[in-house]
């Protein structure tokens, strides 16, 4: 099951690779991370859009049984936190200025730059609460699977 549900949501986790690279890219191209910067590329809305669209047709389109569907989720979830973790990373090594170091990214003191062990620490948190945040979305796109087409619904050309 695990590769069946890794197949299903090959969409998303690319999207979510490219979503965490252009982040990644906003703060070394200097755009200001506050008031518009932090709000485009969100891995975390990404994650959770996708959640609960493929959380809504996970039954009807993939096949998948609540278990799967909850499998989704939580792949969903960790592959975002483990992007995450690792540009955050990948900043602090090559003393990079991206959105992944930033203070109110990483939830200290406005113009604190906290050690890399600090924000690992953060980041790591996140890969209990990134899956959590995926199965949230899976659940509820699940929940309104009903207004998702079933593929017999195929619209006719």
């Amino acid at each position: 099951m695990f590769s069946q549900a890794l197949r299903f949501v090959r969409l998303p986790l690319l999207m979510l690779v490219i979503y965490a690279a252009a982040r990644f890219t906003l703060g070394l191209a200097g755009v200001p991370y506050a008031p518009r910067g932090n709000a485009m590329f969100s891995v975390v809305g990404l994650t959770v859009i996708s959640g609960i669209y493929f959380g809504a047709v996970s039954g009807k389109v993939g096949g998948f049984n609540w278990k799967g569907t909850v499998l989704i989720g939580v792949l969903l979830g960790l592959f975002a936190q483990v992007l995450v973790l690792l540009a955050t990373w990948i900043s602090y090594i090559g003393h990079l200025e991206t959105y992944y170091i930033h203070w109110d990214a990483l939830n200290v003191p406005e113009g604190t730059v906290p050690p890399m062990a600090q924000a690992m620490a953060a980041r790591a948190g996140g890969l209990i609460a990134g899956p959590i945040t995926g199965l949230l979305a899976v659940l509820i796109g699940r929940g309104l699977s009903f207004l998702a087409p079933s593929p017999s619904n195929r619209a006719v050309s």
